[in-house]
């Protein structure tokens, strides 16, 4: 007789114990950058090398750079949060 309102006690403290609702949701700034990763030196276009460097936030890629051997350096997009750079090619001297 006493077992069975101390079993419903438990069920109910544990039911409501659990309940905590949804989590909430975080509100991402359009401008904030999630990933955290060391990245390398950043190369400057200054005639030693040719390269592309791609930039990303969250993923996606948000911008472009090309440079050329004569230090063309040419932009698309947005130059933000993280990057990949390739090399084409040394300048020759």
């Amino acid at each position: 007789m006493f077992k069975q309102p101390a079993k419903l006690a438990c069920v109910v403290a544990l039911v409501l114990s659990g309940c905590g609702g949804a989590p909430e949701e975080l509100s991402v700034d359009g401008a904030e950058v999630i990933e955290s990763t060391e990245q390398a030196l950043i190369w400057a276009c200054d005639g030693t090398r040719a390269f592309n460097r791609y930039w990303y936030v969250n993923n996606i890629e948000v911008g472009r750079e090309y440079c050329d051997c004569p230090d063309i350096l040419n932009k698309f997009g947005e130059q933000r949060g993280r990057y990949t750079q390739e090399r084409i090619a040394y300048c020759a001297p």
